[in-house]
């Protein structure tokens, strides 16, 4: 434990001597207000998108579940 907490503080010591290496890119701070309206869609688009996936993924085992509740006899 006390091998990653210096790893990481060192990580952070090396990475704050050089500033300008941790600036974000350029996009994400443009002052046009169209750009940043399709950064905050972008973020939002792809912070929901593996929760529909998981949330498809389990209504689709769900309805196969109940599916073959009903007929039993059709499993393989």
């Amino acid at each position: 434990m006390m091998r990653v907490a210096m790893s990481t503080f060192l990580a952070f010591l090396a990475l704050s001597a050089l500033p300008e290496a941790l600036w974000a890119c350029p996009v994400c701070f443009d002052s046009s207000d169209e750009n940043r309206q399709a950064f905050l869609a972008t973020t939002i688009f792809l912070s929901i998108l593996p929760l529909g996936m998981v949330a498809g993924a389990g209504i689709y085992i769900r309805k196969r579940v109940r599916g073959s509740r009903k007929n039993p006899a059709n499993t393989k």
